[in-house]
C-alpha cells in the first residue's frame, strides 16, 4: 500500500539522507521494505532560531503495518491520494483561437489548448527572448528604453525578469501541472517538493524559450512584435484581432492575457465598453539590505549552515481594516531592477538568479491603495494613478531611468542627506527625497510600519538599509469581468486571463488561470468536463501570493 507521511520534522542536514533510511528509522524494519520513496514537500521551520528544522512530507509503498507506531509531534501518516492524470480527448472541430500575451497565462493556455487539438496563434507585442534580454541590458547600462522590449513586455512576460518564484496560495490541482512543465523544460526537479519553489530569472528565461519551442512543434504559432491594437466584433462577439500594422486575424475565441502593464490595451477595451471594474493594488518602494544582515536576523546561531539558503522574510503591519503596509515579492540574494515600460516613468522591482548569490536582499515595501484613493470614478483611474507617480519618480531621478533613492534612516527622519548605502540597482541610484514621488498616505503608512518591521527583523531600519522608488506594478489596477463560462461578461468570445485581467498574482497563479481558460474554450468546443480543474478559484485568492 502507498502511504503519505506529513509534517515529519528533520534536523538540518537530515534532508540529504536517503529517504528509505529516514523511513527505517521512523517505522523500523529495513530500507528494502520501503519502495519508491518520494520527497513530496520540504519546508523550513525557522520559528525558533535556536532549533531551526525542516518539515517534510514523504510518500512510499510498504507492506508493513504502520498503525500503533508513535510518530513525532504533529506528524501524520495516511493512505496517499492518487495523482491526477492530465490526458484529455481532442475536440472534433477545433475553434480558431488567438491568445494575446506570451507570459505564463498565455503560454500555459496555449499548451492546454494543444492538448485538446486546438492550435492557437499567440501574439506577443514584445521581442523574442534573446532580443529582449539585449534591450533590457542596454537600459540597465544607461541606454534607451525600448517600449516593446523591456522588463514588462516580451517573451515570457514580466515574470522573466523577476525572482522566478513559483509560490502560490491558490491551492489548485493544476499547480502540479505547471511545476512539472517547468521541470520538463529545464527547471531543477526540487521545485516539485519545495514549499517555496524558486527557479530564478536566468533559468526561467531558458524554460520560457524551450516551452515555446515545444508548443510550436505541436502546432502553436508564436508571433513577436505583434501588438494588439483593436478588436473586431460581429453580433457583439469577438470575431478578429487587429494588429498595430492593420492586419486582421479572424478568430472564434480571443484569450486576453496581456499582463498588468498593457495600458494601451486597457484603454482600447474601455473604448469598446468591455466590462471591467477598478481594483485596489499596492504601491511603495523597494527596500534593500545586505543579505548577511537578513540571514543573521532570521537564522540566529544557525546562520551559515550549508542546508540553509539565503534567508527571506515576510512582514505585515495592519493599521486598520482598510490600510496595511507589508513586504512583497521578497528576493533573497537578488538585485533591484529598472522595469520601466513607458517613456518618462520609473518603475522598480526585484529579481534574482537561481543561485541567489548577489550579496543583497530586497523586497517590495508597499502600502495598500484603495479605489477611493484614485480620485476618480473613471474605470482606468488606478492606471492613471500609477502613471502619475511613476512620472514623478522619473523627475525625482533627474529625468533619467535611474531610481530615486533614500536611506531608510533619512526617510524616517524626513530629511534627505544624499548619503546612500551600497545597492545592486542599475543604471544608478539617484539621491532624492522620496516625498517627491510617493503619495502622502503611503509615506505615512511606511513610516509607521518600518519601526515595527525593525523589531521583527533586527537591522531592518539600520544605516545599511536603502529605499528605491517606485514599486507601482504590484498587480493590475483593473479587473475585467467574466461570466461563469470564462468569457467576458459583456463580449462573448473574449476570455480575460491572468494577472493583467485581475485573476492572478504571480507566475504560477497566472499559468493556472491560463489552463482554466483553455478548459472553458475546450468545453465550449464540445470537450467533456475535466474534473481536476473544476475547482473555481475565487478572485482575490491570489492577493497575498508573494
Amino acid at each position: 500500500m502507498r502511504y503519505l507521511i506529513t509534517n515529519l520534522p528533520l534536523a538540518l542536514g537530515d534532508e540529504k539522507r536517503p529517504l528509505a533510511e529516514l523511513l527505517t528509522a521512523l517505522f523500523g524494519g529495513g530500507p528494502g521494505e520501503y519502495r519508491d520513496p518520494v520527497l513530496e514537500r520540504l519546508s523550513l521551520d525557522a520559528r525558533h532560531k535556536g532549533a531551526i528544522r525542516f518539515l517534510a512530507a514523504l510518500s512510499f509503498t510498504t507492506a508493513r503495518r504502520l498503525d500503533g507506531i508513535e510518530l513525532p509531534k504533529g506528524a501524520q501518516v495516511a493512505p496517499a491520494p492518487a495523482s491526477p492524470a492530465w490526458e484529455v480527448a481532442r475536440v472534433a472541430r477545433p475553434p480558431r483561437v488567438v491568445v494575446v500575451g506570451s507570459g505564463p497565462a498565455g503560454t500555459f493556455c496555449a499548451l492546454r489548448l494543444l492538448d485538446y487539438g486546438i492550435e492557437p496563434i499567440v501574439l506577443e507585442r514584445g521581442a523574442p527572448m534573446s532580443e529582449r534580454v539585449r534591450a533590457v541590458a542596454g537600459l540597465w547600462s544607461g541606454g534607451p528604453l525600448d517600449l516593446d522590449a523591456n522588463a514588462q513586455f516580451g517573451e515570457g512576460g514580466a515574470g522573466t525578469f523577476s525572482d522566478g518564484k513559483l509560490t502560490t496560495r491558490i491551492g489548485h490541482p493544476a499547480i502540479r501541472f505547471v511545476l512539472e512543465t517547468f521541470v520538463q523544460h529545464g527547471a531543477n526537479p526540487r521545485i516539485l517538493h519545495l514549499a517555496k519553489p524558486h527557479v530564478g530569472t536566468d533559468v526561467i528565461r531558458k524554460c520560457s524559450v524551450l516551452i515555446r519551442k515545444a508548443a510550436e512543434a505541436r502546432g502553436a504559432r508564436f508571433r513577436f512584435r505583434a501588438r494588439l491594437a483593436d478588436l473586431r466584433f460581429r453580433d457583439g462577439a469577438v470575431s478578429a484581432a487587429v494588429l498595430a500594422d492593420g492586419e486582421e486575424i479572424p478568430c472564434d475565441a480571443l484569450v486576453l492575457a496581456p499582463g498588468h502593464s498593457a495600458r494601451d490595451t486597457f484603454e482600447m477595451l474601455h473604448r469598446h465598453g468591455v466590462a471591467m471594474r477598478q481594483k485596489a493594488f499596492a504601491m511603495g518602494v523597494r527596500v534593500e539590505h545586505p543579505q548577511d544582515l537578513i540571514d543573521r536576523s532570521q537564522y540566529g546561531p544557525s546562520q551559515g549552515h550549508p542546508s540553509l539558503a539565503p534567508a527571506d522574510y515576510k512582514v505585515v503591519c495592519n493599521f486598520s481594516t482598510a490600510r496595511a503596509a507589508y513586504s512583497f515579492c521578497m528576493c533573497p540574494g537578488g538585485e533591484v531592477i529598472q522595469c520601466a515600460s513607458e517613456e518618462g516613468g520609473v518603475v522598480v522591482n526585484g529579481m534574482s538568479n537561481a543561485r541567489r548569490d548577489s550579496g543583497f536582499a530586497n523586497s517590495g515595501l508597499v502600502a495598500k491603495v484603495n479605489t477611493a484613493d484614485f480620485g476618480s470614478d473613471h474605470l482606468l483611474a488606478g492606471m492613471y494613478f500609477q502613471r502619475r507617480w511613476e512620472q514623478a519618480a522619473y523627475r525625482a531621478a533627474g529625468e533619467t531611468y535611474g531610481a530615486p533613492a533614500m536611506s531608510v534612516q533619512d526617510f524616517l527622519a524626513g530629511k534627505a542627506t544624499g548619503r546612500l548605502p551600497a545597492t545592486s540597482f542599475r543604471p544608478r541610484a539617484v539621491p532624492s527625497d522620496l516625498a517627491l514621488c510617493l503619495p502622502d498616505f503611503i509615506q505615512e503608512q511606511l513610516r509607521g510600519a518600518i519601526p515595527d518591521f525593525d523589531r521583527k527583523i533586527r537591522g531592518f531600519a539600520s544605516r545599511q538599509a536603502l529605499l528605491l522608488a517606485i514599486e507601482s506594478r504590484t498587480s493590475s489596477p483593473v479587473q475585467l469581468l467574466r461570466a461563469e463560462n470564462g468569457e467576458s461578461a459583456s463580449h462573448p468570445g473574449l476570455y480575460p486571463c491572468g494577472e493583467g485581467a485581475g485573476f492572478a498574482g504571480g507566475i504560477t497563479s497566472a499559468a493556472v488561470d491560463g489552463i482554466r481558460v483553455a478548459e472553458w474554450i475546450a468545453r465550449k468546443a464540445g470537450a467533456p468536463v475535466f474534473a481536476p480543474f473544476e475547482r473555481n478559484v475565487k478572485a482575490g485568492d491570489y492577493a497575498t501570493e508573494y
